[in-house]
């Protein structure tokens, strides 16, 4: 998911923006307070050795929707829920395999039996422990339509799930291929004991979504909607607390006034446009860093309305556009242009497919070929009297997209197609992205390494266009679903490549997905963080490392 990861509008993906409404009722604190007990602040045995201490600022885009695993629809939610609940296993260096979170281990000892072994001493941070029953509620209640779970593909294999005793969990699957208990693994449980009151169809409207109680390194401390969600670390963490105090996530739409905090000190990291570059670079105080490249910016070509429901004019408009070109020019040498909608970086993707080319002559042929014909000399083709105009809508917080649009509007005219950037504030485009609310929507994918077949079920499959799924564009092509099917039980490496191969390359030939380029991945960070790293494409994967030196400390680093 996923926001769809920070590009996409769901759980691996990019959020909506929460009123900006700031009132004493609003700011829901304590709802996540541990169980007595546990060492906290300097002195702390953290699980890194660091000295413990320190406060991160984050400054972000969006706020959360919802704190809830089970419901929770946008990117900021997903990190905030990752840092204070466990998956039941997370994603290695690799960022293709998995180790256990939640659980101690996991065994399969038939292909459509995985047996999860809840890992010992690990409470709910409210000092009840963690059962299989916990595990078991949460598969359940993420399976249950009613539920209307942004995640439930990562279940949809799920036959069944019982307690064996209260450590152990067995589940029945009616489909075997890896990526299948991968999905699985991706699980975040949640307490059965404070939400198996809360009827499915009810379960995102609980208070439990904004006080919620995790079980993760670091806890829910308080949510000041339209401004702010503050985490602490967990004394009680099994491994041992992490070394940051706590974590704010700050709400700063605006990404020029993002640079401005992090420059002037009032923030201490955020994900930045390639075009403030060269500003953190010039920085005295903020170091600039780089995640790995697996966000795809492609632009959604909704299916159902006209001209883009032609695949000649989806793959016209694609020939027209020098992806090299423009890339280059705005990111510079850290710029990707997106061949494919599957990142090169990905041991899914083959080199060997064959991307559409730029080609504006071609284009222009392409569209003469089919119809398209400037008729009243305008520099703009038509057919049966109407012309070849597309609206591409992008949100507003990320100016880059409208850069690049610019930029390819400029190319397209040249070919006779008159593009329109169309930018909304951040609410409204999700809106429309997922009422299918347009022609062209400028979005992407955070594709999830070791998932890959699901997320391809979740954005390509026809079963998944809503309100099934993120499949906005509404692309349904009979042969990708087939493949995507046969991916999904499929365990034979050197067969389930040939079909990754043959369905990268239909994606490509219907550009209905139009990859434009890939994430940059820029991340601006404070220069008085130890120990900063970026292995994934998210920031909250590897802050549980991030320390604070005691000599670089600011007063609100020692703030209690």
């Amino acid at each position: 998911m996923t926001e769809p990861r920070s590009t996409s509008p769901l759980s691996r993906a990019a959020a909506p923006v929460a009123a900006l409404l700031v009132t004493a009722l609003a700011a829901c604190g304590g709802g996540g307070g541990g169980a007595p007990g546990g060492e906290a602040g300097e002195g702390a045995k953290t699980f890194t050795g660091a000295p413990a201490g320190g406060t991160l600022i984050v400054l972000s885009d969006g706020e959360p929707d919802d704190l809830n695993p089970l419901t929770f629809d946008s990117n900021p939610a997903y990190q905030v829920v990752h840092l204070t609940f466990r998956a039941l296993a997370r994603r290695d260096s690799t960022l293709s395999n998995y180790v256990p979170d939640l659980l101690d281990r996991w065994e399969r000892p038939d292909s459509a039996t995985v047996l999860l072994h809840v890992r010992p001493g690990l409470t709910w941070h409210d000092g009840r422990p963690v059962t299989a029953e916990d595990v078991v509620f949460t598969i359940e209640r993420q399976k249950d339509p009613a539920t209307a779970s942004p995640r439930q593909q990562d279940v949809a294999a799920v036959a069944s799930a019982r307690a064996v005793d209260s450590a152990t969990v067995e589940v029945k699957l009616d489909r075997t291929g890896p990526s299948t208990v991968n999905a699985l693994l991706e699980v975040v449980p949640v307490p059965k004991h404070l939400l198996d009151s809360i009827p499915s169809e009810r379960m995102r409207f609980a208070r439990f979504g904004q006080q919620p109680v995790g079980n993760g390194l670091f806890r829910f401390g308080q949510w000041q909607k339209g401004q702010q969600v503050t985490v602490e670390a967990n004394p009680d963490a099994p491994e041992g607390r992490p070394a940051l105090d706590r974590v704010i996530v700050r709400l700063v739409p605006d990404p020029t006034a993002r640079l401005t905090e992090l420059l002037n000190g009032n923030g201490d990291m955020a994900k930045i446009p390639a075009h403030q570059r060269r500003e953190v670079e010039g920085s005295p105080r903020v170091n600039l860093h780089t995640a790995a490249q697996v966000r795809p910016a492609w632009i959604a070509w909704n299916v159902s309305r006209f001209p883009v429901d032609d695949p000649d004019v989806r793959r016209a408009i694609l020939m027209g556009v020098d992806r090299e070109g423009i890339v280059k020019g705005l990111f510079g040498e850290q710029g990707e242009a997106a061949l494919s909608p599957i990142p090169p970086v990905l041991r899914e993707h083959s080199p060997d497919v064959r991307p559409i080319p730029y080609d504006p002559a071609g284009a222009r042929q392409l569209l003469e070929r089919t119809g398209w014909r400037d008729t009243n000399g305008d520099g703009i083709v038509e057919k049966n009297g109407r012309p070849l105009r597309v609206e591409v809508e992008y949100s507003a917080s990320d100016p880059i997209r409208g850069d690049v649009l610019i930029a390819m509007q400029a190319q397209l005219r040249r070919i006779g197609v008159d593009m329109v950037p169309r930018s909304y504030e951040r609410t409204t485009w999700v809106d429309r992205l997922r009422e299918r609310n347009f022609t062209g929507s400028f979005w992407g994918w955070g594709w999830g390494p070791g998932v890959m077949g699901p997320n391809a079920e979740m954005v390509f499959h026809s079963r998944s266009i809503p309100p099934n799924g993120p499949n906005f564009a509404g692309y349904r092509n009979p042969r990708v679903d087939a493949l995507i099917d046969t991916i999904l039980v499929e365990n034979d490496t050197t067969r389930a490549r040939g079909l990754w191969r043959s369905l990268e390359q239909q994606v490509i030939d219907d550009a209905v997905y139009a990859p434009i380029f890939l994430d940059p991945e820029f991340y601006a960070v404070n220069d008085r963080f130890a120990n900063v790293k970026f292995r994934g494409p998210e920031w909250w994967e590897d802050v549980i490392f991030w320390s604070v030196p005691p000599d670089r400390r600011l007063p609100r680093d020692r703030a209690r």
